[in-house]
């Protein structure tokens, strides 16, 4: 033991001797410098102009600011400024503001456990004025007088008295100084989708708050000051949306919700309308998202319902310090808030009305008959070999036109025969195919014009994204003109839309469906055309509950029997599946 000890004495006199230390300065491992640390931190706080935009506009809200204008220039990469009417701040505080982790928000360690700002970590102004030719001009409030100050890469260059009501803060260039951040991001339209889509998540969360937007010198959003959520959301996507969402609003000690979530019939192809907002803090959660699907308890594969979910929660069982842009959050119990959502959507649902109908076919697709009367349908087949079971539940109707027979199955499935074989099909899914391949190939789709234009209300990404692309929905006899403030004039769409007599509402989801493939583009343009035309198809087609002459169905079975693909939808679901003879026979044993 004696020459153990006297051997660990030797190893710590050597580590820590003059001569140890100079050989481990001579080593590959070293210290940052500071400007190479600002950078590196700047990229976890400001991944693109829109996160800048978010954390300048989060600044103002915390300062209690009732009016935020907001002006891009080239998608931000040019110009981001904010500027607001909230509580300022002196010389000593904007210098002091500049500094790595200075905030007026934390003080100590325990205030982690309360956290009601939505910026707190002091790393917003730094990152971005190291990045950035930045400016920073703010007056405490009731004071004309404030402070300018000037900063390049992080750098204080200057700062003098000036004129300034509230705080406006600048940054140009962003990413002047970091060619490998600068070389990702992307066009300008597609930077400014995001400040859009950005400043539109903070709207929804703070409607007390009125905020403007600026894109390139043109007004992209002009929202007033609104009384609640349910006010703001009618001023983004308009009244006749807002008609269509049901409202729940339970109460729970630690806990309170105000969830919107839309109807089956204005469900979308596209996640892209679902917002959750814990503490007034926009969030992405699965586990939130997924409760409300289940609070719904029967939604189509391939449809997302619209949703608005506003959650406060008492700070002590959240943790919002998980994100580097305070994008999640972390629960104490993440049980309870999924069981709340959940049977809270769930109680709204019903007390609505009817339950949705659910238009899947069961999972394993266990071949299932209806005896009822003289007449017999069928739900689905099995393999060679399956049970067959007989329900009396399901709804059957016999109709009979030329050569084929029609029994039409629950709200959407149609069993049909010409002597020769057993044809099933979903009437959505088959309609979806034959009106996507008329999209895609200009077939029959002579614009039909409206004796009266509609005048459309949109969310200002999609608004940008449609007036932008007016091209592509020229070829598909779509025709809309730009009318100012959010809102686009329809003056034509193809007659196969047409005759179905869509509501405002209706055609509004056919546009933020065209518009979200629009913005979720990948790949070469023809890519986007398929995936637009896809978008059109889905929202346009027969839905579930809509009854269908014996004239419309054969006409819709003609025409999906000349498509390329009459089997499956554009998005790979099965529009019809055909039994012949001798099928059946080897169904039946029969061969």
């Amino acid at each position: 033991m004696k020459r153990v000890r006297v051997w660990r004495r030797a190893i710590r006199d050597y580590l820590f001797s003059p001569e140890s230390l100079k050989i481990t300065r001579m080593g590959i491992i070293r210290i940052l410098p500071d400007d190479v640390r600002d950078k590196l931190r700047a990229g976890e706080v400001v991944e693109r102009p829109a996160s800048a935009m978010k954390e300048l506009v989060e600044n103002s809200i915390d300062a209690g600011a009732t009016r935020i204008e907001v002006e891009i220039r080239q998608g931000g990469k040019k110009l981001i400024r904010v500027s607001d009417n909230g509580t300022g701040m002196g010389m000593e505080d904007a210098l002091m503001s500049l500094q790595r982790h200075a905030t007026s928000k934390l003080a100590r360690a325990e205030d982690l456990s309360g956290i009601t700002t939505l910026g707190f970590r002091g790393e917003a102004l730094p990152s971005i004025s190291s990045v950035s030719f930045f400016s920073l001009k703010t007056a405490p409030e009731g004071e004309r007088e404030g402070v300018e100050i000037l900063s390049e890469g992080g750098q204080a260059v200057s700062s003098r008295p000036c004129a300034a009501l509230g705080t406006t803060v600048e940054a140009r260039d962003l990413f002047y100084n970091v060619p490998a951040r600068k070389k990702f991001m992307k066009s300008d339209s597609t930077e400014s989708l995001h400040v859009i889509a950005a400043l539109t998540k903070q709207a929804l969360s703070h409607p007390e708050t009125g905020f403007i937007l600026r894109v390139d010198g043109e007004e992209s959003m002009n929202l007033p000051q609104a009384g609640d959520e349910r006010e703001r959301i009618a001023q983004l996507y308009g009244a006749e949306f807002m008609e269509g969402l049901i409202e729940t609003g339970p109460m729970d000690r630690a806990l309170r919700a105000k969830v919107f979530f839309s109807r089956e019939g204005n469900w979308r192809g596209t996640k892209g309308h679902q917002f959750i907002f814990i503490n007034r803090r926009p969030v992405r959660d699965a586990s939130i998202a997924h409760a409300v699907y289940a609070g719904l308890e029967a939604v189509p594969q391939g449809r997302h319902p619209v949703f608005f979910l506003f959650i406060e929660a008492d700070p002590g069982i959240i943790d919002v310090n998980v994100h580097p842009q305070k994008e999640e959050v972390r629960f104490r119990d993440k049980d309870v808030i999924y069981r709340f959502i959940m049977q809270a959507v769930r109680s709204a649902r019903r007390a609505a009305g009817p339950a949705l109908p659910d238009t899947l076919p069961p999972e394993g697709n266990a071949f299932a008959g209806v005896v009822a009367g003289t007449g017999a349908g069928f739900a689905g087949f099995p393999a060679a070999g399956a049970a067959f079971s007989v329900s009396e539940a399901l709804p059957m109707e016999f109709r009979q036109w030329q050569a084929r027979s029609f029994i039409r199955l629950g709200e959407m499935f149609y069993a049909c025969t010409d002597g020769e074989g057993v044809t099933l099909f979903d009437q959505h899914a088959a309609h979806e195919r034959v009106l996507f391949e008329k999209l895609l190939k200009g077939f029959r789709l002579d614009p039909k014009a409206f004796l009266f234009p509609r005048q459309i209300k949109l969310p200002p990404r999609e608004y940008g994204a449609l007036v932008e692309n007016r091209a592509l929905l020229d070829e598909f006899g779509i025709q809309v003109e730009d009318f100012g403030q959010g809102s686009i004039i329809l003056r034509a769409v193809p007659e196969e839309i047409f005759r179905r007599e869509l509501s405002d509402a209706e055609y509004a989801g056919v546009l933020m469906d065209a518009a979200a493939g629009i913005i979720e583009k990948k790949g070469a343009a023809g890519e986007l055309k398929r995936e637009t035309a896809a978008r059109i198809a889905c929202h346009s087609s027969v839905r579930g509950g809509e009854r269908l002459s014996p004239e419309e169905l054969q006409r819709l079975l003609e025409e999906l029997e000349a498509c390329e693909d009459p089997d499956h939808c554009p998005h790979g679901r099965p529009a019809r599946i055909v039994f012949g003879l001798d099928g059946l026979k080897r169904i039946f044993k029969r061969k």
